[in-house]
C-alpha cells in the first residue's frame, strides 16, 4: 500500500511537471538555479529562457517567474502580461514594498513575492497561482483597497528622476531615439518604458502626459 501510494504521488508529479512549464527569468545565475530547483522539486517543469516574450506567448497554460529591478523590467512585466493574458506571470521583487506589490498586480501579474523569499514561499504562491488563486500580504491588500485618491494610492505613479528627466527631454523637442541613446536603451526598449509611464500617469499618448507633467510642476 504504501508503495502504491508513493508511485501515484510521482505519477501526479510527472503529470504535472508535463502539464505545466515555468521560466524562471533573474539575472543572478545562482538565485536563478535555485529558483528552478525549487520549483523543480515541487514537481513542475522549470527551465530558463533568453526571450521571455516569446517564451510566454504560445498557446498553452504556462507560468512566468520574472524578477523586476529596474525599469525595463517592468516594461517586461507588462509585456509578457499583454501578449500572454493566459498564463501566469509571477513577479519577483528587488524591493517588496506595497506599491510595488500593487503595480505589478496592477500590470497583470497573478502574484508578487520578494526577491529573499524560501523556497517553500515561493512553492506555495507557486501552487496558489496553478490553482487560479493568489496568496497576497495583507498590508498589499489594504493597499489594493485604499480609495483611490489617497496619497498612499496615488504614490506610484510619481515618476522617477530618470522619468522625469524623459519628460523633460520629450519637452524640448527630443526624439525617443535621443533619448535612448542617452539612456543606454535600445529605441524598441525606449519606447516600451514610455508606454509604461504613460499608462502609469492614466493617459493615453505623449501630449497628455506632456500636459499632465507641466500642471504637475515637473518640467
Amino acid at each position: 500500500m504504501p508503495g502504491d501510494v508513493l508511485a501515484d504521488a510521482r505519477r501526479v508529479e510527472e503529470d504535472r511537471a508535463m502539464v505545466l512549464r515555468v521560466a524562471v527569468v533573474d539575472p543572478l545565475p545562482l538565485l536563478r538555479h535555485g529558483m528552478i530547483a525549487a520549483i523543480t522539486a515541487a514537481g513542475y517543469g522549470a527551465e530558463e529562457t533568453d526571450d521571455v516574450v516569446s517564451w510566454a506567448a504560445v498557446p498553452e497554460r504556462r507560468i512566468v517567474v520574472l524578477t523586476v529591478q529596474a525599469l525595463a523590467d517592468w516594461a517586461t512585466l507588462d509585456e509578457v502580461c499583454r501578449g500572454a493574458p493566459g498564463n501566469g506571470v509571477i513577479a519577483v521583487l528587488d524591493r517588496p514594498q506595497p506599491a510595488a506589490y500593487v503595480r505589478a498586480l496592477n500590470s497583470g501579474a497573478v502574484a508578487a513575492i520578494p526577491r529573499d523569499a524560501s523556497p517553500d514561499t515561493l512553492r506555495a504562491v507557486l501552487d496558489a497561482a496553478v490553482d487560479g488563486k493568489s496568496l497576497i500580504p495583507t498590508d498589499v491588500l489594504r493597499a489594493l483597497t485604499r480609495v483611490e485618491g489617497r496619497p498612499d494610492a496615488d504614490a506610484d505613479r510619481t515618476p522617477s528622476s530618470d522619468e522625469i528627466s524623459w519628460l523633460r527631454q520629450l519637452a524640448r523637442g527630443d526624439s525617443v531615439a535621443e533619448l535612448a541613446g542617452r539612456s543606454g536603451y535600445s529605441e524598441r526598449m525606449m519606447f516600451r518604458l514610455l508606454r509604461d509611464l504613460y499608462a502609469r500617469l492614466g493617459k493615453r499618448n505623449r501630449t497628455e502626459t506632456l500636459i499632465h507633467a507641466q500642471e504637475q510642476g515637473w518640467l
